[in-house]
């Protein structure tokens, strides 16, 4: 098999991603037939169909999944050496990073993240990838997303800052608030509560409890933390968040904090990357960026009297 042409190994990346030849096409700003026609190119060279058409659209063959696996790891590491020698001015540049969040670090971090962009890099653009903890570590290995904020250990990632340190709370209406710091565990256990989906990759609290044979009552199911003032405040329903987003919830809703009735260990907020993207200055900046937006946001959370872990 003769060498592949790095843009017919690109067209192949986009196709995968996107399913549909008519989508590579206007992502990569070409014509359907010049889509096409390379892969018809790598099809030829690679002695598979890699492609076929089905009710959702381009299906990848088995030896496709296995090449994209490659292709896209070689292309990132292609395109991050590059970008290591290349010279990166914030001030004018219009690339577009990607952060991968959860919509607690939307509701918590974009604000301060993008006051630093308007001002140090107006041009730049953001691009938020929604939380899936069981695929961040593959998303950051493969260069799919710069970086990562995460509150549990990703596997596999050599590079880490820890933001902050960070514990649970229970979080309820304030018509139930019956005084006092701390739940009993007898008042924990008799509320209903709001029970988050592990996909948003915070599942440590519930596992301490059942650790301790406390079992809580759920009486409704979300995969996001931001349903929950608007719900906590019309209903007689209470959760587990973590202690910085209560504050904030409790600074805009009706709602009050009190500790858990058993000891749950804190945990680190983190912010990963991959280490292949370490020697690029882009990259460099950006993670630079975060560090300090992040800071910022664990500063001004103590100067509006929040409670410290």
């Amino acid at each position: 098999m003769a060498n592949l042409d790095l843009r017919l190994v690109r067209i192949f990346n986009v196709i995968y991603k996107t399913r549909s030849l008519t989508g590579a096409a206007s992502l990569l700003s070409v014509t359907q037939p010049s889509v096409s026609y390379a892969l018809s190119q790598l099809r030829r060279q690679l002695d598979d169909p890699l492609f076929v058409r089905g009710p959702e659209g381009m299906v990848p063959t088995a030896k496709a999944t296995e090449l994209f696996e490659v292709f896209s790891r070689s292309v990132n590491q292609i395109d991050r050496a590059v970008e290591g020698w290349e010279s990166f001015d914030p001030s004018t540049s219009t690339r577009t990073f990607r952060l991968c969040l959860s919509d607690l670090g939307e509701l918590a971090f974009l604000p301060s993240v993008m006051s630093r962009l308007e001002a140090e890099a107006p041009g730049v653009a953001l691009d938020v990838v929604p939380m899936q903890i069981d695929r961040v570590a593959e998303w950051l290995e493969r260069g799919e997303v710069d970086a990562a904020i995460a509150s549990v250990a990703l596997p596999g990632q050599a590079r880490q800052k820890v933001i902050f340190r960070e514990r649970y709370v229970c979080l309820l209406p304030t018509r139930l608030d019956r005084g006092g710091e701390v739940l009993t565990i007898e008042e924990f256990c008799a509320l209903r509560h709001v029970l988050i989906d592990q996909s948003s990759g915070h599942s440590q609290a519930d596992a301490a409890l059942a650790a301790r044979g406390v079992e809580r009552r759920g009486s409704l199911r979300v995969h996001h933390f931001s349903v929950l003032p608007g719900v906590l405040a019309n209903t007689d329903l209470v959760a587990i968040v973590p202690l910085r987003v209560a504050v904030l919830f409790r600074q805009l809703w009706p709602v009050a904090i009190k500790e858990l009735p058993v000891e749950v260990d804190g945990f680190d907020v983190s912010l990963y990357w991959q280490d292949t993207v370490t020697r690029s200055t882009a990259h460099t900046w950006f993670r630079d960026l975060l560090g300090r937006a992040l800071s910022n946001v664990d500063m001004l959370s103590g100067a509006n009297g929040m409670p410290q872990a």
